[in-house]
């Protein structure tokens, strides 16, 4: 679909309800911090957005760079970008194998209060195949607010010729996994030395403190079984039977048995989940980190230098 003219308007009221995850957040502020860190400009960053469409409420889920056959400049009279619509659409195919519930609600871009409409709308015809109307997340790297610079806007065509992007508003939901991801991450990269270690973390050093005199103790009563069967220590049969008790309420564990299947495939999501935790953490951390590198490498910290 092609149009003459587009316009940004914030006073408009939409017609959509919309949610919004926190992971979408965090995943445009890492592709923007990655991006300008390899460039060591002000990058022009933008991606998909997808999630899920309930009638008219939108609960944006998750994201994904675009590829891009061209990349606008600063410095270029003729800003346009060209999606690889080939590229887009067998990612899309892929996710939809995987995540059957989402689907692409827009897109995203990184840029601030004046940003370029003429882009935007060269984007909406590129992408109204996939979506009639998509909406647009923009990040605002350099605002300067209480709240968070994040504005959504749902394309509306006008007359058939006009786009206008009407901003909407937006809430914040959260899943039991991204609050204690968040709440990890925000506390494992305080730098002040107050509070260095997150809720998790302590929980999972008091369970571990907890399986390791667990297992220490088990040692213990091995070597004295052991022990007693080499006829080095005296048979008990008391203790013998609080032992074999014992060991009737401690879950047995085989890997090799089929009956422990359901054990071992709960394992290995737990453990993946951990593990992709982990790294979401590290991730921050270092995004928090050169974040802070680029700062004082700026050109107004140098010159008060």
């Amino acid at each position: 679909m092609a149009t003459n003219t587009a316009s940004t308007t914030t006073t408009g009221k939409g017609s959509l309800t919309l949610s919004l995850h926190p992971l979408v957040i965090m995943n445009i502020a890492e592709h923007h911090t990655r991006v300008r860190v390899q460039t060591n400009t002000l990058p022009f960053v933008y991606g998909a957005l997808l999630g899920k469409i309930k009638g008219r409420h939108v609960e944006l889920c998750n994201t994904f760079e675009f590829k891009l056959n061209n990349t606008p400049s600063s410095t270029t009279t003729t800003n346009s970008a060209t999606i690889d619509t080939e590229f887009l659409t067998k990612k899309l195919e892929l996710i939809k194998q995987v995540h059957p519930d989402l689907d692409f609600t827009g897109w995203y871009t990184v840029e601030s209060q004046d940003w370029d409409v003429s882009i935007m709308s060269s984007f909406y015809a590129q992408l109204a195949s996939f979506n009639e109307s998509p909406l647009v997340l923009r990040l605002d790297p350099i605002g300067v607010s209480n709240e968070l610079p994040i504005h959504v806007y749902e394309t509306i065509v006008v007359l058939g010729t006009k786009l206008d992007f009407i901003e909407i508003p937006y809430t914040l939901i959260t899943e039991e996994a991204e609050r204690i991801g968040i709440d990890h991450v925000s506390r494992y990269s305080v730098t002040d030395g107050t509070s260095d270690t997150s809720i998790v973390s302590d929980q999972i050093s008091i369970q571990y403190n907890a399986i390791r005199l667990l297992y220490q103790r088990m040692l213990v009563l091995l070597e004295y079984v052991r022990a007693v069967k080499q006829g080095q220590l005296e048979r008990n049969d008391d203790l013998l039977r609080e032992i074999g008790s014992l060991c009737q309420r401690l879950p047995i564990i085989n890997t090799d048995d089929n009956n422990n299947r359901m054990f071992r495939e709960d394992f290995d999501i737990q453990q993946s989940d951990v593990a992709l935790l982990a790294l979401l953490a590290c991730c921050t951390q270092e995004i928090s980190t050169l974040n802070d590198y680029l700062s004082k490498l700026s050109p107004s910290n140098l010159l008060r230098s």
